[in-house]
C-alpha cells in the first residue's frame, strides 16, 4: 500500500524530537532554539538578519529566541565594529558545549535510525534526500550544513 514521503517524514521528524527531547530539557534548550544554535555555531559572528533568514522565522521571533539565548548564556551579542547599529552573534562556552552535544545527537539518531540498513541502502536514502532536497524547493536554504558534522 502506497504512504505518501511527508507521513514518513513527519514520523521520523517527531521520532527524532522525541529521542532529543530529554538531553535539550537538561540544556534548558526547546527544539526551536536548538536550530538557533546550529545556525550561530556554523555561522559564528552572523547578524539576526542572516539567522533569521536562514531559519525562516521573522525578525521579531528572531528578536526574542537570541534574547532568550543571550539571557540563559548560549550565545553573545556584539555591536559590530563596522556599523554600530548592527549585532554579531556569537556562541559563548556554554553554547559550544550545547552545539557539540546536539551534533553528537544528531549523529547518534542517525545510528539508531540507520542500524538495520546496509552501507549501500544508506548512501542511496542520503544521495535520494539530497537530490530531493535540492529539487523540492531550490529557493530555500538548508539551515545546518550536514558536512559540518
Amino acid at each position: 500500500m502506497y504512504q505518501p514521503l511527508s507521513l514518513y517524514i513527519t514520523s521520523l521528524k517527531k521520532d527524532f524530537d522525541s529521542f532529543c527531547n530529554k538531553r535539550l530539557q537538561e540544556m534548558e534548550l526547546s527544539h526551536g532554539l536548538m536550530f538557533f544554535v546550529i545556525y550561530i555555531g556554523n555561522h559564528p559572528e552572523c547578524s539576526p538578519k542572516d539567522l533569521s533568514t536562514a531559519i525562516k522565522a521573522d525578525t521579531g521571533h528572531t528578536t526574542r529566541s537570541v534574547e532568550k539565548l543571550v539571557t540563559a548564556g548560549f550565545v553573545t551579542r556584539k555591536t559590530k565594529e563596522t556599523d554600530k547599529r548592527a549585532f554579531q552573534l556569537s556562541l559563548t562556552e556554554k553554547g559550544l558545549n550545547a552545539f557539540n552535544e546536539i551534533k553528537n545527537l544528531f549523529t547518534q539518531w542517525d545510528e539508531i535510525a540507520l542500524a538495520d540498513i546496509s552501507k549501500e541502502e544508506k548512501e542511496l536514502l542520503l544521495k535520494a534526500l539530497s537530490k530531493l532536497k535540492k529539487s523540492s524547493y531550490p529557493e530555500q536554504k538548508i539551515i545546518c550544513k550536514l558536512s559540518s558534522y
